[in-house]
């Protein structure tokens, strides 16, 4: 059939419609007319539909939601629950179909959460591994820079009495070490009451120290400059406590208040 030719336009209702060969204004303009008439009525004949099937699947829905609720047995009420979801949904397959969608859904979704598992595994995996080798490094430079009495006090240290977690107070490189000197300018220090600055002052130009702990007194024990500090982690008043005098370099100073003893001989 041969293509009809346009020979004008006119606008009707915003809408530019063709006026094709043998087709006057008025023809085209009512053809127009009777078209857009035609789509109202389909379009409320589409919107009534929709209303009447909600309305349908809503009156469904309640009965079976009222089954339920007066059901007994679980598989009853499963088989209930299943149906008022495919309605919700808008399944138009059978039961059975619907049955097998759902498990692939929980089959995939489980994959997936699998999957995103094995990755943060991963993840964290790598991250351990890059902060350990990052950590090896450092401790590698510090072996080689650090000075010889610190890297010695370490290596005591890590042979008697290491430290293998991230969060308790303790040497776990040189660079952890501070001489007697630099301890006494940590701002935490001499906390304990028993201890001053003023005694420490005095202990760096004797050279020699009083050391207190729980523990008795030999390589890689933590020590205290405070006998309260140390009686305290003894248990409480009246507890044993160690206590020997010592050069001030054979601790391996962590702040004022306390240390490591190592004792390079």
């Amino acid at each position: 059939m041969a293509e009809r030719q346009v020979k004008d336009w006119i606008t009707v209702n915003g809408q530019h419609i063709p006026i094709f060969e043998g087709e006057s204004k008025d023809d085209a303009y009512n053809r127009a007319v009777a078209q857009h008439n035609e789509d109202v009525k389909d379009s409320q004949i589409k919107k009534n539909k929709a209303q009447a099937d909600k309305l349908n699947k809503d009156v469904k829905i309640k009965a079976l939601q009222q089954e339920y609720e007066n059901a007994k047995g679980l598989l009853t009420r499963a088989k209930i629950k299943r149906q008022i979801e495919m309605l919700e949904s808008g399944w138009t397959g059978t039961e059975d179909e619907y049955i097998a969608y759902k498990n692939k859904q929980w089959e995939e979704e489980k994959e997936r959460k699998h999957q995103e598992y094995q990755e943060k595994k991963q993840a964290e995996q790598k991250a351990k591994e890059e902060k350990e080798a990052q950590k090896k490094a450092e401790l590698e430079h510090e072996l080689k820079t650090q000075p010889k009495h610190k890297v010695e006090q370490y290596q005591l240290i890590q042979k008697t009495n290491p430290m293998y977690d991230d969060y308790h107070t303790g040497i776990r490189k040189p660079s952890d070490i501070k001489t007697w000197a630099e301890a006494m300018q940590d701002e935490d220090s001499f906390a304990w009451g028993d201890f001053s600055k003023k005694d420490a002052e005095k202990a760096l130009t004797s050279g020699k120290i009083t050391i207190y702990s729980s523990y008795p007194i030999k390589d890689g024990v933590f020590v205290s400059t405070s006998y309260v500090q140390s009686e305290e982690y003894a248990g409480g008043k009246g507890k044993k406590v160690y206590s020997k005098t010592v050069p001030l370099e054979d601790v391996a100073w962590i702040s004022g208040d306390e240390g490591q003893f190592a004792k390079i001989r």
